[in-house]
């Protein structure tokens, strides 16, 4: 029942703090309750382009050097798409996206006064001119990823020098100008085992902004490594996230704390396939070819990613990680179209099942 109080909380503390998304959020609950399907958030990568040189990115098999990047004009239209499904939520990311020219022309395309849009950045670009502009847009959030709460141990694995200190001061700057920080991290064994997760659990505490933590994934750098959590090391992860400023991916659904992937969330790559979520590199169509409600439809209808699941499936469902995501290994560009993942069976069902 607390838990359940502080979920309300923290969305009432998002309802308020955004007022314009409020009736938008209300005709999804009617249509909820009416037993109509509503999406809640979108990850959409703009470009695979980064900055930053880490290890565990998850794109490395998603980028796809030989094909076009979708278009000004259709990226606009896709998020455009996402809205008229109920999407509340857009978070805009990469790569790093925030370099991009297009970038004011997508977010106004968002329609900010009506939707939350968020930015995620590695805290590069982060000038005190590019808050400004980023203020200015009517960005509603930033989300920065932090890997460590040592400078040099977050700069190493970033590959940028200095740039621990970017993130502390770009925090401040967008903070003063309006704009609501989320910091994004990965628990690892590592961090777990030497305080580096309770660090910054307490840095966040100390700098008054939400943490994220979600859980290594065996996908991009991290495929075929050794990284999923413990029972020990779940529980830890578990206890985390309720504390103050703390969060995970599965924390703001529409009725319960679970992994949204599919039922109320999809990621979009910049080349327009979407999958349901942006470590599950499963493609259920390309926008390109089909508007997403028909491609959602089949993410509801024919997959298994169409309630919310307990935990994270790509670091916990063990079933997924062996049947769907292992699969994944054996092909040398991701995303694998649906129609051709080896359990077919299993992740598109035949309509007349």
């Amino acid at each position: 029942m607390n838990r359940r109080w502080d979920r309300l909380r923290k969305h009432a503390r998002y309802i308020t703090r955004f007022p314009g998304v409020m009736p938008r959020a209300a005709g999804n609950y009617a249509r909820l309750l009416l037993g109509q399907k509503r999406l809640r958030g979108i990850e959409f990568a703009l470009t695979y382009a980064c900055s930053g040189h880490c290890a565990h990115c998850s794109t490395t098999k998603l980028r796809q050097p030989g094909h076009e990047r979708l278009s000004t004009a259709q990226m606009c239209d896709v998020v455009r798409q996402c809205r008229d499904l109920g999407a509340l939520n857009i978070n805009l990311t990469g790569g790093e996206c925030l370099h991009l020219p297009e970038l004011p022309e997508v977010i106004a395309a968002c329609g900010p006064k009506s939707m939350v849009v968020s930015v995620a950045t590695n805290g590069e670009p982060l000038s005190p001119e590019r808050c400004d502009d980023i203020a200015r847009w009517g960005v509603s959030i930033v989300t920065i990823s932090l890997d460590s709460a040592d400078p040099p141990t977050h700069d190493a694995g970033r590959g940028i020098p200095d740039l621990f200190d970017r993130i502390m001061q770009g925090t401040d700057l967008l903070r003063e100008r309006g704009v609501d920080v989320f910091w994004c991290t990965i628990l690892t064994r590592e961090n777990i085992a030497n305080g580096d997760a309770e660090a910054m659990w307490r840095l966040a505490m100390a700098k008054n902004v939400m943490l994220t933590a979600n859980m290594p994934c065996p996908v991009g750098g991290w495929q075929k490594q050794d990284v999923l959590l413990n029972e020990a090391e779940r529980a830890f992860h578990r206890d985390l996230i309720t504390r103050p400023n703390m969060r995970w991916e599965g924390s703001s659904n529409y009725f319960r704390m679970g992994c949204p992937a599919g039922i109320e969330k999809l990621y979009i790559s910049p080349y327009g396939d979407v999958m349901p979520c942006n470590f599950m590199h499963v493609s259920y169509g390309n926008l390109r070819e089909r508007p997403l409600a028909a491609i959602w439809r089949d993410v509801l209808d024919r997959s298994p990613f169409n309630h919310i699941h307990e935990g994270c499936i790509v670091a916990e469902d063990g079933e997924i990680l062996r049947e769907v995501v292992e699969p994944l290994e054996d092909f040398a560009t991701h995303p694998v179209p649906a129609a051709e993942h080896p359990r077919r069976d299993l992740i598109l069902r035949d309509e007349d099942d």
